[in-house]
């Protein structure tokens, strides 16, 4: 299993699109193949850096999402 967590940080003016984004594709994300769980997480005290959290079954899983 592979854990994996993404940190990203946005323009202040772009974290609505982003959120919009996200929430347009979480569940096409969590049932990608090999995907197990996928959380976004935000950073206490700061309004534009989230975390994407997620779980893979194995590397190739995660390389084939990625691609």
């Amino acid at each position: 299993m592979i854990t994996r967590i993404v940190k990203m940080t946005f323009q202040s003016e772009r974290v609505r699109d982003f959120l919009e984004n996200f929430e347009a594709n979480k569940t096409k994300i969590r049932g990608f193949e090999g995907c197990e769980h996928l959380e976004l997480l935000k950073e206490e005290g700061r309004e534009d850096v989230y975390f994407t959290y997620s779980y893979w079954q194995s590397a190739e899983a995660l390389e084939n999402y990625r691609h």
